[in-house]
Protein backbone atom coordinates (compact mmCIF):
# COMPACT_ATOMS: atom_id res chain seq x y z
CA UNK A 1 0.00 0.00 0.00
CA UNK A 2 1.58 3.76 -1.22
CA UNK A 3 1.71 5.96 1.56
CA UNK A 4 0.10 9.68 0.82
CA UNK A 5 3.42 11.36 0.75
CA UNK A 6 4.07 8.76 -1.88
CA UNK A 7 1.08 9.29 -3.81
CA UNK A 8 1.06 12.98 -3.80
CA UNK A 9 4.80 13.15 -5.51
CA UNK A 10 3.72 10.30 -8.25
CA UNK A 11 0.24 12.62 -8.66
CA UNK A 12 3.14 16.21 -9.43
CA UNK A 13 5.48 14.54 -11.41
CA UNK A 14 2.58 12.92 -13.44
CA UNK A 15 0.99 16.64 -13.84
CA UNK A 16 3.50 18.32 -15.04
CA UNK A 17 1.71 22.09 -15.46
CA UNK A 18 1.68 22.46 -12.20
CA UNK A 19 5.41 22.70 -11.74
CA UNK A 20 7.20 25.83 -12.19
CA UNK A 21 8.99 26.04 -15.56
CA UNK A 22 12.94 27.09 -15.75
CA UNK A 23 12.29 30.31 -17.10
CA UNK A 24 10.25 31.28 -14.21
CA UNK A 25 12.63 30.32 -11.95
CA UNK A 26 15.21 32.15 -13.84
CA UNK A 27 12.70 35.35 -13.92
CA UNK A 28 12.29 35.00 -10.00
CA UNK A 29 16.22 34.78 -9.48
CA UNK A 30 17.04 37.65 -11.18
CA UNK A 31 13.68 39.75 -10.22
CA UNK A 32 15.26 43.68 -9.64
CA UNK A 33 12.87 45.51 -6.96
CA UNK A 34 11.91 49.08 -6.38
CA UNK A 35 14.74 49.06 -3.74
CA UNK A 36 17.80 48.89 -5.21
CA UNK A 37 20.43 51.54 -5.39
CA UNK A 38 20.61 53.12 -9.17
CA UNK A 39 16.34 53.02 -9.16
CA UNK A 40 16.23 54.85 -5.34
CA UNK A 41 18.88 57.58 -6.22
CA UNK A 42 16.82 57.70 -9.98
CA UNK A 43 13.84 58.18 -8.38
CA UNK A 44 15.10 61.47 -5.68
CA UNK A 45 16.80 63.00 -8.44
CA UNK A 46 13.84 65.60 -9.37
CA UNK A 47 14.64 68.54 -11.12
CA UNK A 48 14.00 71.95 -9.04
CA UNK A 49 11.16 74.45 -9.95
CA UNK A 50 11.68 77.31 -12.68
CA UNK A 51 11.32 80.13 -10.04
CA UNK A 52 14.56 78.77 -8.19
CA UNK A 53 16.93 79.08 -11.18
CA UNK A 54 19.28 82.10 -11.63
CA UNK A 55 17.53 85.21 -13.43
CA UNK A 56 18.99 87.63 -15.24
CA UNK A 57 17.28 90.24 -12.99
CA UNK A 58 19.36 93.29 -11.14
CA UNK A 59 17.77 92.61 -7.72
CA UNK A 60 16.41 90.04 -5.68
CA UNK A 61 12.85 88.79 -5.96
CA UNK A 62 10.41 87.02 -3.34
CA UNK A 63 9.80 83.61 -4.64
CA UNK A 64 6.42 82.21 -2.89
CA UNK A 65 6.24 78.50 -3.88
CA UNK A 66 3.40 76.88 -1.94
CA UNK A 67 2.65 73.50 -1.73
CA UNK A 68 0.41 71.43 -3.63
CA UNK A 69 -2.76 71.77 -2.06
CA UNK A 70 -6.52 72.72 -2.50
CA UNK A 71 -6.51 76.21 -3.32
CA UNK A 72 -7.30 78.61 -0.31
CA UNK A 73 -7.25 82.88 -0.25
CA UNK A 74 -5.49 82.43 3.04
CA UNK A 75 -2.84 80.81 1.66
CA UNK A 76 -1.72 83.38 -0.81
CA UNK A 77 -0.38 86.78 1.19
CA UNK A 78 -1.85 89.82 0.05
CA UNK A 79 1.55 90.79 -1.63
CA UNK A 80 1.49 88.68 -3.54
CA UNK A 81 -2.25 89.23 -5.27
CA UNK A 82 -2.62 92.20 -7.89
CA UNK A 83 -3.77 95.07 -6.35
CA UNK A 84 -7.65 94.67 -8.11
CA UNK A 85 -7.90 91.02 -6.97
CA UNK A 86 -11.01 90.00 -5.19
CA UNK A 87 -9.03 87.61 -2.99
CA UNK A 88 -7.84 90.80 -0.83
CA UNK A 89 -11.69 91.20 0.86
CA UNK A 90 -12.06 87.97 1.73
CA UNK A 91 -9.40 87.80 4.67
CA UNK A 92 -9.50 90.96 6.92
CA UNK A 93 -6.52 92.05 8.33
CA UNK A 94 -6.64 91.40 11.97
CA UNK A 95 -6.74 94.43 14.27
CA UNK A 96 -3.60 95.76 15.89
CA UNK A 97 -3.50 96.04 19.72
CA UNK A 98 -1.93 99.50 20.56
CA UNK A 99 0.50 98.07 23.58
CA UNK A 100 2.57 100.38 25.56
CA UNK A 101 6.15 99.47 26.85
CA UNK A 102 5.02 99.48 30.01
CA UNK A 103 2.32 96.96 29.91
CA UNK A 104 4.93 94.28 28.52
CA UNK A 105 6.30 91.51 30.51
CA UNK A 106 9.89 91.50 31.57
CA UNK A 107 12.08 89.56 29.32
CA UNK A 108 14.47 89.06 32.47
CA UNK A 109 13.75 88.18 36.17
CA UNK A 110 11.37 91.28 37.21
CA UNK A 111 14.01 93.13 39.68
CA UNK A 112 13.15 93.26 42.87
CA UNK A 113 12.16 96.35 45.13
CA UNK A 114 14.96 97.06 47.80
CA UNK A 115 13.72 97.35 51.28
CA UNK A 116 14.81 99.94 54.02
CA UNK A 117 12.65 98.61 56.75
CA UNK A 118 15.95 97.41 59.50
CA UNK A 119 16.25 99.90 61.96
CA UNK A 120 19.88 99.98 64.03
CA UNK A 121 18.24 98.18 67.00
CA UNK A 122 17.50 94.76 64.39
CA UNK A 123 21.27 94.98 63.39
CA UNK A 124 22.34 95.19 66.82
CA UNK A 125 20.37 92.27 67.30
CA UNK A 126 21.76 90.46 64.33
CA UNK A 127 24.88 90.83 65.56
CA UNK A 128 24.38 89.34 68.63
CA UNK A 129 22.71 86.47 67.48
CA UNK A 130 25.40 85.65 64.76
CA UNK A 131 27.81 86.03 68.07
CA UNK A 132 25.74 84.01 70.32
CA UNK A 133 25.10 81.00 68.36
CA UNK A 134 26.59 80.81 64.94
CA UNK A 135 25.55 77.15 63.99
CA UNK A 136 21.83 78.26 65.10
CA UNK A 137 21.44 81.29 64.04
CA UNK A 138 23.11 81.04 60.03
CA UNK A 139 23.27 83.82 57.86
CA UNK A 140 19.95 82.09 56.05
CA UNK A 141 18.00 81.57 59.40
CA UNK A 142 18.75 85.54 60.24
CA UNK A 143 17.50 86.68 56.92
CA UNK A 144 14.59 84.82 56.92
CA UNK A 145 13.62 86.16 60.34
CA UNK A 146 14.59 90.11 59.65
CA UNK A 147 13.07 89.64 55.82
CA UNK A 148 16.56 90.75 54.48
CA UNK A 149 18.97 88.56 52.46
CA UNK A 150 21.63 87.09 53.34
CA UNK A 151 24.41 89.01 51.52
CA UNK A 152 23.12 92.02 53.94
CA UNK A 153 23.54 89.46 57.07
CA UNK A 154 27.08 89.14 55.75
CA UNK A 155 27.76 93.01 55.24
CA UNK A 156 26.61 93.79 59.02
CA UNK A 157 27.94 90.57 60.88
CA UNK A 158 32.00 90.28 61.37
CA UNK A 159 33.27 87.54 59.89
CA UNK A 160 33.89 84.56 62.21
CA UNK A 161 37.44 83.93 63.35
CA UNK A 162 39.29 81.02 61.74
CA UNK A 163 39.59 79.02 64.72
CA UNK A 164 36.18 79.54 66.21
CA UNK A 165 35.34 78.24 62.48
CA UNK A 166 37.57 75.52 62.83
CA UNK A 167 35.66 74.37 66.17
CA UNK A 168 32.77 74.32 65.14
CA UNK A 169 33.05 72.23 62.21
CA UNK A 170 34.79 69.48 64.83
CA UNK A 171 32.06 69.77 66.79
CA UNK A 172 29.58 69.12 64.17
CA UNK A 173 31.79 66.11 63.01
CA UNK A 174 31.67 64.78 66.61
CA UNK A 175 28.54 64.97 66.50
CA UNK A 176 27.70 63.22 63.41
CA UNK A 177 30.64 60.82 64.48
CA UNK A 178 28.49 59.97 67.24
CA UNK A 179 25.86 58.30 65.75
CA UNK A 180 28.23 55.84 63.62
CA UNK A 181 28.14 52.29 63.99
CA UNK A 182 30.98 49.68 64.38
CA UNK A 183 31.12 49.20 60.41
CA UNK A 184 30.98 52.91 59.26
CA UNK A 185 33.80 53.52 61.90
CA UNK A 186 36.26 50.46 61.07
CA UNK A 187 35.57 51.46 57.17
CA UNK A 188 36.85 54.92 57.92
CA UNK A 189 39.56 53.75 59.94
CA UNK A 190 40.83 51.73 56.83
CA UNK A 191 40.59 54.85 54.58
CA UNK A 192 42.66 56.83 56.96
CA UNK A 193 45.19 53.79 57.36
CA UNK A 194 45.48 54.00 53.42
CA UNK A 195 45.73 57.43 53.12
CA UNK A 196 49.05 56.79 55.18
CA UNK A 197 49.95 53.96 52.94
CA UNK A 198 49.54 56.54 49.79
CA UNK A 199 51.60 59.23 51.38
CA UNK A 200 54.59 56.66 52.77
CA UNK A 201 54.31 55.49 48.50
CA UNK A 202 53.32 51.98 50.11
Amino acid sequence: MQSPLTAARQSLVSLPFLLPSWCELASISGRRYQSTYRRTKQRLRIKPDASFEPTQEKFDSIIFNPPSSAPDATHTPNIFLPKNDIRRNLVQPEPTLSIEPEDLPWATKAPKRQKYHLTVEDVKEIRRLRTLDPVAWSRWKLARKFDCSARFINMVCEPIPQAEKQEIHRKVLEAVQSRWGATRRMAREDRELRKEAWAKDE
